[in-house]
């Protein structure tokens, strides 16, 4: 099968008829700017436009056609596609493809030396209506063939003349073009379809204040630059290059990944990244991580990181670089097309995949798979029919706030062969979907868009285009209109320390749902200095916290319901060693005012301690609570104590030993904030525990 791009002038005209409405949605004569039918040359096909002809030249027994999607042609009203042809060598069997998928699922109207067939393949399987005998009408060397859909009846003719009709049933799809069957050699000399045109749904409010920006000479070559992946915060970027002497596999098409850093606005010379993510084979980062410290890469690697099959791995930033990818165990996996792209949402939680599955409706659809804990992900579910068409759905990115879906499609009405769109998950079932909207020009062109990729922020998009270019495919970003930007989110970033030394480390994070204590999502620290980053969407309470064995994290709490904007905030974590001496302040757990009865939501944060202490038998605490300086220190001591017995009896109903727990209260006499503002002075009304014994078994 051969693909190419075509340019669709479609004009929508509204209150005609069908008939009436019916324009020229595509036109070939062969004479100037090629469009659907290029050149071609492989093992089975050679092929080239010669004065005003397409002349092609198809060996072997298999099926070959040339076809695109028409997206825009409304199927539902009346529609005709024609070609002339003309046969240079007798027998040779041709026609028209028409409201097809592929060519192993559409409807064929073929002709061989005097006689016709109208044949349906569904799934490989062949059907036909053959005609038996020779038709006088048909000609043995020239023949303009001629497809009418007009009301429920299709009409088939050959030079003016009609030879069959049958029942129309709606089409699978929307592929039109033209194929040959067994050994064959002709000419084409033009080829038409006339219909109603679909408006493209373009984002109210769509208008692009600034052109796309080049990337530039330090990130682009006269090579070929592929599938960016832009980090959440925006300062680097992943990409692959396809042709460069220096990949791994030299320049053939192997494409190898790159990355390179923005300073002062200005992107560094890329580097090439090397093994083991780079190897033999192709090689691509469909996303990362908001801490960047874990890729999800194309294809599988082997044990010695050589190329070992299709399919998605990851692999993790170590001190000495990335590790060894490893496969993604995912239930029911597999996949029928030779393509693939995939994407891991910011939280961990989440892979989209565009593959091709039994319930696929078109050439590839979208999925998602759910991450189920020790690398284990769902089965792939469908996103349904307001995702995907029976066209073919791609290069899947899910933005920062979880909610908002960028893809590239056939299926969708747009500009070109595919184009980018928009659309935004509804609920929780990844079923419902707003209706998707195009990204309009000029992310959009006649051509193929695809691969689109966004930071947190939301400020630029970044994608792939070969106009106006250094090579064969540059990459640019533009800034993005708020018609078609994600929701606001926040990133939170910061190190992981060593509570006592302050030294870094490298260790997992783990954020929640303050109300619930659900998780929310994961990430990991930089296995170099302790660095971390995660993105949470707003209008939430979120607890962190980091986990390492050997030591008791502290908890973060972080409200986001009264932010409106993206932002970006710098938090620490601190990770205190589990030894005599240590004192550790208990952020979240909250008391209701002037009471010493616990907040619900003090449990997760309770429940943590009690869980360290029952591992650790031969921990002796001392819980120590404190109050601000406001109102009677004597009651304010007493409240202090209460406050402390409240926590040992709450870590005691959780099956601690009540012998490994004291108390004591010191009211508002050590505070560790200003008490003359109550922005600090909250800061003063804790509950902290201490060391003060720790006998190993």
């Amino acid at each position: 099968m051969i693909r190419s791009t075509v340019f669709f002038c479609l004009v929508w005209w509204l209150g005609l008829s069908n008939l009436q409405a019916q324009e020229v949605l595509y036109h070939e004569d062969f004479e100037g700017k090629q469009g659907l039918f290029r050149p071609v040359s492989n093992q089975f096909n050679q092929s080239s436009i010669k004065s005003g002809k397409y002349v092609w030249k198809h060996t072997g027994k298999a099926p070959q056609s040339i076809f695109s999607y028409l997206n825009r042609l409304d199927d539902r009203s009346d529609f005709s596609i024609e070609a002339q042809f003309k046969v240079s060598k007798l027998g040779s069997e041709y026609g028209l493809i028409w409201g097809g998928i592929d060519d192993t699922n559409a409807n064929y109207f073929l002709v061989k030396g005097k006689k016709f067939s109208v044949c349906l393949v569904r799934n490989g399987q062949l059907s036909c209506e053959p005609n038996n005998k020779p038709v006088m009408k048909i000609k043995l060397e020239n023949n303009l063939l001629r497809i009418e859909k007009r009301g429920n009846t299709v009409y088939y003719y050959c030079n003016g003349d009609l030879l069959h009709k049958a029942p129309y049933n709606s089409v699978q799809g929307k592929a039109m073009g033209i194929s040959l069957w067994n050994d064959a050699n002709i000419q084409v000399d033009h080829f038409t379809i006339k219909g109603t045109a679909l408006p493209i749904p373009l984002a109210k409010d769509l208008y692009y204040a600034q052109p796309p920006q080049h990337l530039g000479a330090m990130v682009n070559t006269p090579y070929e630059e592929m599938t960016p992946v832009v980090t959440p915060n925006g300062k680097g970027i992943f990409f692959s290059r396809r042709y460069d002497p220096q990949n791994t596999g030299g320049s053939s098409d192997i494409q190898d990944v790159y990355y390179s850093q923005l300073k002062e606005d200005r992107w560094v010379t890329p580097k090439n990244i090397g093994k083991p993510i780079n190897n033999d084979g192709p090689n691509a980062v469909f996303a990362v991580s908001p801490d960047g410290n874990t890729l999800l890469l194309m294809n599988t690697y082997t044990h010695e990181g050589k190329q070992k099959g299709m399919g998605l791995s990851l692999s993790h930033r170590t001190r000495d670089g990335w590790s060894v990818p490893e496969d993604v165990k995912m239930r029911s996996y597999y996949n029928k097309s030779f393509f693939n792209e995939y994407f891991l949402s910011n939280d961990g939680k989440v892979i989209l995949l565009a593959v091709q599955r039994d319930d696929t409706r078109g050439g590839r659809d979208l999925y998602v798979s759910f991450n189920e804990g020790q690398n284990i992900w769902s089965s792939p579910k469908n996103l349904g029919k307001t995702i995907n068409t029976p066209g073919t759905e791609l290069s899947p990115f899910l933005a920062s706030d979880g909610i908002t879906l960028y893809f590239s499609s056939v299926g969708h009405p747009g500009f070109g062969k595919n184009d980018i769109f928009m659309s935004k998950r509804l609920d929780d079932s990844w079923q419902n979907w707003s209706a998707p909207v195009n990204l309009g020009k000029p992310i959009n062109s006649p051509g193929t868009d695809a691969y689109y990729s966004l930071p947190a922020s939301g400020a630029y998009a970044y994608f792939v285009s070969n106009k106006n270019g250094l090579g064969r495919n540059d990459i640019f970003r533009i800034p993005l209109p708020q018609a078609v930007k994600p929701e606001p989110v926040v990133l939170v970033h910061g190190k992981v320390l060593n509570s006592k030394t302050m030294a870094p480390i490298a260790t997992s994070i783990t954020y929640h749902h303050f109300d619930t204590d659900l998780e929310a999502g994961i990430a990991r620290s930089s296995p170099s200095d302790g660095y971390y980053e995660i993105v949470l969407p707003l209008n939430q309470v979120y607890s962190f916290f980091a986990e390492k064995k050997g030591f008791y994290s502290v908890q973060q709490r972080l409200d986001l319901n009264e932010i409106d904007k993206y932002q970006e905030v710098e938090r620490d974590l601190y990770l205190t060693p589990i030894e005599v001496g240590q004192t550790v302040q208990l952020n979240n757990v909250l008391f209701y005012r002037s009471e010493a009865r616990l907040i619900p939501t003090s449990y997760a944060e309770l429940n943590k301690l009690a869980d360290m202490l029952k591992s650790n038998q031969g921990i002796l605490i001392e819980l120590s609570g404190h109050t601000d300086n406001v109102g009677d220190p004597n009651k304010n001591l007493v409240l202090s104590e209460e406050r402390a017995e409240a926590v040992k009896e709450y870590l005691v109903g959780q099956g601690t030993d009540p012998d490994h727990v004291k108390c004591q209260g010191f009211g508002g006499t050590k505070p560790i904030a200003n008490n003359n503002h109550e922005s600090t002075r909250r800061l003063n009304r804790r509950v902290e525990f201490k060391i003060v014994n720790y006998s190993t078994p």
